[in-house]
């Protein structure tokens, strides 16, 4: 079966199920890095917000033997679970007074992401950009957010270092940081005593700390809230070599580890090759942040 008739077999298999009340999309979305992933969307007269559903990994799925039946129940599970319980008021995205409280921040990486950047107000960083997004809601389950673009200045008769104000304000209270050793996430990960002893062991090797939100999404962004880095870096003692994992968090290391700049940024590179969608890639690039300068930079090998 082809993909696009694998799309339509989900769609229809999915409206079925729900009846005529309910109407189901399927749209092309383009995601970070310029990633283009298929959404499908359930909608009803009675809500205006839907969870979406890519159906891009469920289709390699299906080729390795999953039967469209049980995806179809997968994505009619996935929708009862996060399906909100009431309409969200978004009226307030064209109040400039009502929203400048929910204006944050996220990163992605600029070369990949020209297209968008056309479009955006952005602030450039190092090989990264800071674009700019209104919090609707945030929830253990996901955060809901609207992308700003130019348009919505022009609405608001705002420019955009007020929004960068704004958004450096506003994204670590919406949105608080997690530092976590990285014992504690792989013993997460596992429940037996082995698992647990051969964690304490790799942290006791290598000294390493996961930086993201509390939602876990786009947390990379955390690594410019103010003066965290300078603390951690303090109570550490050591400057720090930061590598982006992926957009939603950042594997922090103290510089005096053996490994040399070149070598963590090929670690990165791997991980980025094997082991991430194309759309959770933030960099190749390790960064180094100096205690000194209180700047981050890319550091030379």
């Amino acid at each position: 079966m082809t993909y696009q008739n694998f799309k339509e077999l989900i769609q229809n298999m999915v409206q079925d199920a729900l009846g005529s009340a309910y109407q189901v999309r399927v749209q092309s979305i383009t995601k970070n890095n310029n990633t283009r992933l298929d959404g499908l969307t359930i909608l009803t007269d009675e809500l205006n917000i839907s969870p979406t559903i890519y159906l891009n990994h469920y289709y390699r799925q299906y080729e390795h033997g999953k039967t469209a039946e049980q995806i179809c129940e997968e994505i009619l599970a996935i929708y009862r679970d996060n399906c909100p319980a009431s309409n969200i008021d978004i009226s307030f995205f064209t109040d400039y007074d009502k929203l400048k409280d929910h204006i944050i921040f996220k990163l992605v990486h600029y070369e990949r992401n020209k297209n968008l950047l056309e479009c955006v107000p952005y602030i450039r960083f190092l090989d990264l950009a800071l674009v700019f997004c209104c919090l609707v809601d945030a929830s253990p389950s996901g955060t809901a957010t609207i992308l700003i673009y130019h348009q919505h200045l022009q609405l608001w008769h705002l420019d955009r270092d007020t929004l960068y104000q704004l958004a450096t304000k506003n994204t670590p209270v919406l949105l608080p940081y997690e530092i976590r050793d990285m014992s504690d996430v792989i013993s997460d990960l596992f429940s037996n005593t082995e698992s647990f002893s051969a964690a304490e062991s790799f942290s006791d090797i290598v000294p390493m700390y996961v930086l993201s939100n509390r939602t876990k999404l786009n947390g990379s962004a955390c690594m410019l809230y103010h003066s965290l880095l300078h603390d951690f870096a303090n109570t550490i003692d050591s400057d720090l070599y930061l590598l982006p994992s992926s957009v939603h968090e950042i594997l922090i290391l103290p510089t005096y580890i053996e490994n040399t700049p070149q070598e963590l940024s090929n670690i990165v590179k791997e991980v980025n090759d094997t082991q991430l969608t194309k759309e959770e890639i933030l960099s190749d690039h390790v960064y180094l942040y100096s205690r000194k300068t209180g700047q981050i930079t890319i550091p030379a090998d």
